[in-house]
């Protein structure tokens, strides 16, 4: 995408955060689950959704705990690291689809590692 606004990791945790509350409200009241889940486990697809959003509200917290939250670097580090190619695929294309340009952060090699053993 060319012509979005360009935010900030911050301002990206922010509509993450709101659209995936918007989602899983949908889907529960539905009974349904999301266009492109591979199946039509809407409970399975909440629950992929919530881990995401932790994740999302965990990795504001994972840099020490002295710097104040609006000066850590890259807050979306560790959510991008562990969300998985679906979950990236999701973040990005909730964050186009709402007229937003970010650019995602270089995966936590440390994590890496401890993800995939």
């Amino acid at each position: 995408m060319t012509n979005g606004r360009r935010v900030d990791d911050h301002a990206a945790i922010s509509l993450l955060t709101y659209s995936a509350v918007i989602e899983i409200r949908a889907m529960a009241r539905r009974h349904k689950a999301l266009a492109g889940w591979p199946d039509d486990d809407y409970v399975a697809c909440i629950a992929w959704l919530a881990d995401l959003v932790h994740n999302i509200a965990m990795g504001a917290s994972r840099e020490p705990r002295w710097k104040f939250w609006r000066e850590q670097k890259r807050p979306m580090a560790y959510t991008w690291t562990v969300a998985g190619p679906a979950g990236q695929a999701w973040i990005l294309a909730t964050l186009s689809k709402n007229g937003l340009e970010w650019t995602p952060p270089p995966l936590l090699p440390v994590l890496v590692r401890d993800i995939h053993g």
